[in-house]
């Protein structure tokens, strides 16, 4: 009983039957589109597996008792079209039989007795039917041991388990077939969402909200946990990440590895020490060397590792494996070389871009009279009319009259004329948004100015702007992305213009924010810049001081304007991210940038 025939690489793994009976749409996201994220359950799954996946006891017979035990035997039928591995054969005197083991609580009757999940029983049944085609033997029954609970349960091998089997073999080929995920559950359903793996990647509450179905909340004790167990889900992903992101920028450092921790060392001499748990990004600046060890080990822990110049332009960023999705790619590829598709995107991007460089633009100037010059004006004079709301603001009323002339933009072109009027409204204003004025005029600002920046508040927007980049870079890599192909600025070769595209909503409610923060606030002076003939930027301690504001502010949390749930700056991007992937892929009918009001 231990030769494994030969079998073609495409049948259908018997694991698959598990998850495509619980959910559809679970079995599309893992196997079609191959996105297999973890959490604290899978990895517990993983755990009450340790035994049974132990290298050194696969296909060995063992005597306990009466009863052979063989673990982690390989079959395969190209009649069935499915194979997989058996986590336990028994061989009794009467009986050979299949044991799965789960890592849940077994569920109980209407008389307390013990029972098998729906679709554990047809994994079960799968793994049954491989055996009876492999030796020829008949097998009626197999035993699920719930480690949950530490309970086996019998389940009958009949005719009826055996038609939902071959039926669930049947819909996966029809999956399989697809080019879109199917929805997700319906409301009766939407209880076996909660504490799934693939919540963040299939956003079910978010994309029924967007296809107008109602939400659904769990039960006070859900009912049904088999493949995944957990509480309620109030949103996509985590509200924050509490790792920290290093910056490392002091020139001739060497990076490298130890244990489970990073070793930094310059000129010599241990200048830091940090545990690889602790941090979730690494941002190199300049002259800053990092072992071919300490990138392997990154990559093995998931941690990107993005590059930046000595001046702060972003480079590139390195990346674990990327994701498997290749179908993402694929509609990412047709959806943004759509001429209308593309156009769609773009609108939504500048109209929430607009919006919050408005909203920023009304907050900042609330209440301050109209005359009264700001600490970015060159002149100053005592005002002579009384405080304005900030949607009084002439700028703030003409980018609103933008905003109604979006949805009219025929193409791209006249949706770029929208985007630079309303940018030179938005920085002919900039200037009053600085509050208080440091010593000898640091801070004026007259326009904005790059490549390179030539005062103090254009090198710390350049600067705030190429962090955000980077950023929206990492988020889009790990969404699946290409950040290379975008739909806006998809004409600029060589640059991250997905990225590019991400960044704009969040260009005025996070690196703006920042730079008016650090500035209003008197957190950097004018010896915290370097100026060498027209070009300036900011000094190693004053990067340090950026970028502990930058993370702060990353770090706020903000209501999401569709979903009405509340999460970090940081985690936004991501979430916006992932409802571009679920507009591409076909799961919603428009995607919606984001705003603050």
């Amino acid at each position: 009983m231990n030769g494994v025939p030969e079998v073609p690489v495409d049948l259908v793994p018997v694991r698959a039957l598990n998850q495509v009976s619980y959910c559809p749409r679970l079995y599309f996201l893992e196997y079609v589109e191959a996105v297999m994220p973890t959490n604290e359950y899978v990895e517990d799954g993983l755990f009450q597996h340790r035994r049974i996946n132990d290298p050194t006891l696969e296909n060995r017979p063992r005597k306990e008792g009466e009863v052979i035990k063989t673990r982690s035997v390989s079959l395969g039928s190209a009649r069935l079209g499915i194979t997989g591995k058996l986590d336990v054969l028994e061989e009794r005197a009467d009986a050979t039989i299949p044991v799965e083991t789960k890592r849940s609580k077994a569920p109980t009757d209407d008389l307390g007795e013990p029972t098998a999940w729906p679709n554990d029983a047809i994994q079960l049944c799968a793994q049954a039917m491989l055996m009876e085609d492999a030796w020829g033997i008949s097998v009626e029954r197999g035993v699920l041991y719930y480690a949950g609970s530490k309970t086996r349960v019998d389940v009958a091998i009949d005719e009826s388990l055996r038609r939902s089997t071959t039926d669930a073999i049947d819909l996966i080929r029809e999956l399989s077939a697809r080019d879109t995920p199917p929805e997700p559950l319906p409301a009766m359903l939407r209880h076996r969402c909660f504490g799934c793996s693939l919540a963040p990647i299939c956003l079910p509450e978010e994309i029924l909200h967007g296809l107008g179905h109602p939400a659904a909340a769990p039960p006070p004790e859900v009912a049904t946990p088999p493949v995944s167990a957990g509480v309620r889900l109030t949103r996509v992903i985590p509200s924050c990440d509490e790792r920290a992101v290093l910056y490392v920028q002091e020139p001739g450092t060497h990076i490298g590895r130890r244990s489970e921790h990073l070793i930094l060392n310059c000129k010599g001499v241990e200048t830091g020490r940090i545990p690889l748990a602790s941090i979730r990004q690494m941002v190199v600046f300049g002259n800053v060397q990092v072992s071919t060890q300490a990138i392997q080990t990154l990559a093995e822990h998931e941690i990107p590792v993005s590059y930046l110049t000595g001046h702060g332009k972003f480079i590139a960023s390195v990346m674990p494996a990327p994701p498997k999705n290749v179908a993402l790619r694929s509609h990412q590829y047709r959806a943004f070389s759509d001429p209308e598709t593309a156009l769609g995107l773009a609108r939504a991007v500048v109209a929430a871009k607009i919006s919050n460089q408005r909203t920023l633009l009304m907050r900042s100037l609330r209440l301050q009279p109209r005359d009264e010059p700001s600490a970015g004006s060159a002149a100053a004079s005592e005002a002579t009319s009384p405080p304005a709301r900030g949607s009084d603001e002439p700028a703030a009323r003409d980018m609103a009259e933008l905003l109604r002339r979006l949805p009219r933009a025929a193409d791209q072109g006249a949706l770029l004329g929208l985007e630079g009027q309303a940018a030179s409204l938005y920085f002919g204003e900039f200037g009053r948004m600085i509050k208080a004025r440091p010593p000898c005029g640091s801070f004026d600002f007259q326009s904005r100015n790059r490549r390179p920046p030539r005062d103090p508040v254009n090198a710390l927007l350049s600067f705030a702007y190429a962090l955000l980049c980077k950023d929206c870079f990492a988020a889009a890599c790990t969404v699946g992305f290409d950040p290379y192909q975008g739909f806006y600025h998809a004409g600029r070769h060589g640059k991250p213009s997905l990225a590019l595209d991400l960044m704009e909503e969040f260009r005025a409610v996070i690196a703006d924010s920042v730079v008016l923060g650090l500035v209003n606030n008197g957190m950097l002076s004018k010896r915290d810049f370097l100026i060498y003939r027209d070009a300036c930027q900011l000094s190693d301690v004053g990067r340090e001081i950026f970028f502990k504001a930058y993370e702060q502010r990353k770090a706020t949390e903000v209501m999401h304007p569709v979903f009405g749930y509340r999460m970090t700056y940081g985690r936004m991007l991501e979430v916006q991210a992932r409802m571009l992937a679920a507009f591409v892929r076909g799961d919603l009918p428009a995607y919606t940038g984001f705003t603050v009001r």
